[in-house]
């Protein structure tokens, strides 16, 4: 029964391995811009936001729509919870895979968010880069981004977040 367990957790943690985004992917949607020759980076221009209010749940959903997918964030007033929505698949914060560990995923305004499309061979994921409502505007956070990665192929809708700091050094 151990051997079995222990082969379930290793095959738990090797699939969850084999879908981290590669550091270049994550670069790229954290720039946003292609920083290497084999990842492909498009900007997702967002004209129209859909937005449903549920005053009795408390909760809003804000999308929008890229192709066939949608996608966006859902928030509830009390109790306090957010997530990401991909395809009516809700996800919240505590399902997200922190890539950094050292900060936990946090909410972010999806109006202010830069959206993008990254493909590195057969895996392509959205991203949304934010700099936390404001704070990285200006000051000592100006280069401080947050970033969420949503897994389009080929493990449909595995979500992954992390920060950085994206100081480009002068030539």
């Amino acid at each position: 029964m151990k051997i079995l367990l222990a082969g379930l957790l290793l095959s738990t943690l090797a699939a969850q391995a084999g879908a981290t985004p590669s550091s270049a992917i994550v670069d790229t949607c954290l720039r946003p811009q292609s920083t290497s020759p084999k990842v492909h980076y498009t900007s997702i221009t967002v004209d129209t936001f859909n937005m449903i209010e549920d005053d009795e749940a408390g909760k809003t959903e804000i999308t929008l729509q890229y192709g066939a997918d949608t996608i966006g964030i859902w928030d509830i007033k009390k109790p306090k919870a957010f997530g990401l929505i991909f395809n009516g698949k809700e996800t919240p914060l505590a399902s997200i895979i922190a890539l950094d560990k050292r900060t936990p995923p946090t909410s972010f305004n999806p109006y202010e968010a830069m959206w993008g499309e990254v493909h590195q061979g057969n895996k392509s994921y959205i991203c949304a880069t934010f700099n936390f409502d404001g704070l990285g505007k200006s000051g000592s956070f100006q280069s401080v981004r947050g970033l969420y990665l949503i897994e389009r192929q080929p493990l449909t809708g595995a979500t992954f977040y992390m920060t950085s700091n994206i100081t480009v050094s002068e030539n």
